[in-house]
């Protein structure tokens, strides 16, 4: 008797884009600052509250996505198991 094995193919995750950052937020300022490999950087987010929120009840570290100049973080959503992404759109100062 010959056993055949049959390797399912498993789809490929989707590419992770952004660079995973640290930021660190002044809510009174709005100021949004971290560091890539690129070096140190500042910028304005107009509701700094709303991302202290989304950064307190993330799953998975926050990205820096600098094509488009938004932070993305990923928070738990029902039905989802990859969670939910929310961009927020930050400003050079």
């Amino acid at each position: 008797m010959t056993t055949i094995t049959v390797n399912r193919a498993r789809p490929a995750a989707p590419p992770a884009t952004g660079i995973p950052v640290l930021p660190a937020v002044d809510v009174n300022l709005g100021a949004v600052t971290f560091f890539t490999p690129s070096g140190h950087h500042s910028y304005f987010c107009a509701k700094p509250s709303l991302l202290v929120e989304a950064l307190a009840s993330a799953v998975r570290p926050a990205r820096w996505i600098p094509e488009i100049g938004t932070l993305v973080i990923t928070v738990a959503h029902t039905g989802s198991r990859a969670g939910r992404g929310l961009g927020f759109k930050l400003e050079s100062y």
